[in-house]
């Protein structure tokens, strides 16, 4: 082994070391249950930030009555809610499961990489109960059926890029990228909530306790990441690339199917309207910035490897 890889396999090792030991000082799950009836629930405060919604600039959405716009927040509450119990459960388990279980090959940070993910595995699962803890409070406060919806975007198209792979390696790849970009694009996604005390505060607190934890996340991935770069071959960065690059697309999606069905529910007035002039992708610059930065830091900035993007063509 070179100089520079022992180098920098030292400093992933240094830095992992140092997220796990403030992963025990910080970390929610470390930090006793979140009791929600303790906090105050104020009916005139909105259950969600109207910035984040696709439709907020839609004639047929500034139009509507104001109490129903206050219902569709608190469904847009569940949406997000529904959606990050899907990403936890479905995208990011899997790829800490496949870390803990076996660790990158011919790495020097076997232990602390299998530590580092299974202290992320206990985050996931308590947020998972908490976005079902508090979007549940919001519909028994609101006085709401609560949303049933399976078919988000991003877990679709994971199903079948999966499903499209002709080897294990790839199969792998897969669930690492994915979680890898979504762990990194989720804490965009989040800071407007959490720094929203506007908003309910059973909503704003569930968000800015998944932020912290979702911050310290992103680290985690990518310093794991950069220890498993260096044992891949330019055709398996080649591959990790396109997928951390396409997930943007896929994790940015509008959703607009849930909202299709939220409208049904709510009875909307000009749903169709709204349905057919917005489209499947929101804020996608924002996030490319994020996920390029995350290519860059992992050591997949190379122009050699942007040559596999046609392998993820896969409609789900």
């Amino acid at each position: 082994m070179n100089t520079h890889q022992t180098q920098q396999d030292d400093s992933v090792a240094v830095m992992l070391k140092k997220l796990s030991a403030l992963w025990q000082q910080r970390a929610a799950v470390n930090q006793g249950p979140v009791h929600y009836a303790d906090l105050e629930f104020d009916p005139a405060k909105h259950d969600f930030s109207a910035s984040l919604l696709p439709f907020r600039d839609h004639e047929a959405w500034r139009t509507a009555p104001e109490e129903l716009k206050s219902r569709c927040l608190s469904y847009a509450w569940g949406i997000y809610n529904l959606k990050t119990v899907y990403i936890e459960c479905d995208v990011v388990t899997p790829a800490c499961e496949d870390l803990i279980k076996v660790a990158p090959a011919n790495s020097r940070n076997r232990g602390v990489i299998q530590d580092v993910m299974s202290e992320a595995l206990l985050d996931e699962a308590l947020h998972t109960r908490m976005s079902l803890l508090a979007s549940n409070y919001i519909y028994a406060k609101r006085g709401l059926a609560p949303l049933e919806f399976t078919a988000f975007n991003l877990v679709q198209w994971r199903r079948a890029v999966l499903a499209s792979c002709n080897a294990e390696w790839e199969r792998r790849l897969t669930r690492f990228a994915m979680a890898c970009a979504s762990e990194t694009l989720i804490t965009d996604y989040l800071k407007t909530m959490a720094e929203d005390s506007g908003i309910q505060s059973v909503c704003h607190r569930t968000t800015k306790t998944h932020a912290m934890d979702e911050w310290s996340h992103s680290s985690v991935f990518s310093f794991v990441a950069t220890d498993i770069v260096c044992g891949l071959s330019r055709r398996e960065r080649s591959y990790l690339r396109a997928v951390i690059s396409k997930t943007v697309e896929m994790f940015a999606n509008n959703e607009m199917g849930a909202w299709s069905h939220v409208f049904s529910m709510l009875e909307f007035p000009h749903a169709a309207d709204i349905l057919a002039d917005v489209g499947p992708e929101n804020e996608i610059g924002v996030y490319t910035g994020s996920v390029q930065a995350l290519i860059a830091r992992i050591g997949l900035d190379a122009p050699e490897l942007v040559s596999q993007g046609d392998v993820l063509e896969v409609v789900s």
